[in-house]
């Protein structure tokens, strides 16, 4: 298993065309909770060159591993994780993927940091809204270099902010190629490595060989995710974790890499690394 520092060499050579896993939320099933330090290092241990991880800010202004936008799905709770304190939330009852209380509690981004200092990439999602109390925690911990920050692309206040930041990697996140031109705008104001695109069909525009081009012309390379989630969410045109699985790694994860994708996103980092390793042996 490489180091993280040589998977981050990897990440930000152009030239470079080995595939990397990005692992969804950890590896997590039953009572391994995902956006835990344990989902993180399974996933490592499992084959991930990096993680993904979703952060969301608390009433007391923590900031914790959390995905949705409510508490339904994992607390049984329809409120937010900012009408909460820290304290409250870790004396909630967590509820595991079988719907049964979970030994686990929800973790602090402090926790997460500590738990994975010097083992892997951190990919943080969906914390555009504290982005500046993240990059004080990482900043804090020396573990900046670790980190690589996602947004929408069109998200205004994201953008600027990014450009403002030349220290720190951002992965935009595009689904129309209409703004490409602001990817290689941002490219020219601070480091952007890769770029996610975001294919619902084969035939959308983000998914042609030409935009694929257009970006390793401009020293980007191309994240897709292969997450097969429910049949009304679609991910990297169809060619998703389902099929490669179903019908073996060439009809799923075999076709984004024809493509040209470098970067998969996977909620099964063991069986892509055994496809990129071994071949069709699933």
């Amino acid at each position: 298993m490489r180091d993280w520092k040589k998977n981050m060499e990897i990440l930000c050579d152009p030239l470079c065309r080995q595939v990397q896993i990005a692992c969804h939320r950890g590896k997590f099933s039953s009572s391994v909770m995902e956006n835990t330090v344990l989902a993180f290092r399974t996933a490592v241990g499992q084959g991930a060159d990096m993680v993904e991880m979703d952060l969301a800010r608390t009433k007391d202004g923590r900031i914790v591993g959390h995905h949705d936008d409510t508490m339904i799905r994992l607390f049984h709770n329809p409120g937010r994780i900012g009408d909460y304190t820290l304290e409250e939330l870790k004396n909630m009852e967590l509820y595991n993927y079988l719907g049964e209380p979970c030994i686990q509690s929800i973790e602090t981004f402090d926790e997460i940091l500590d738990g994975l200092r010097e083992s892997t990439i951190l990919v943080l999602d969906k914390c555009w809204d504290c982005w500046d109390e993240v990059l004080k925690l990482l900043e804090r911990e020396k573990m900046t270099g670790q980190a690589v920050f996602k947004f929408y692309i069109e998200d205004e206040a994201a953008w600027q902010w990014a450009a403002r930041h030349e220290n720190c990697l951002f992965i935009p996140m595009l689904g129309d190629i209409g703004y490409l031109g602001r990817v290689a705008e941002l490219a020219e104001k601070t480091r952007v490595p890769a770029l996610e695109i975001l294919p619902e069909r084969e035939t959308d525009a983000v998914f042609q060989e030409e935009t694929i081009l257009w970006l390793r012309e401009r020293g980007i390379k191309t994240w897709c995710n292969s997450l097969s989630l429910s049949k009304n969410l679609v991910y990297g045109a169809g060619y998703d974790d389902l099929k490669s699985l179903r019908f073996g790694g060439e009809a799923g994860w075999g076709r984004l890499i024809r493509q040209g994708v470098d970067i998969i996103q996977t909620d099964w980092p063991y069986e892509l690394w055994r496809y990129l390793e071994e071949g069709d042996s699933l």
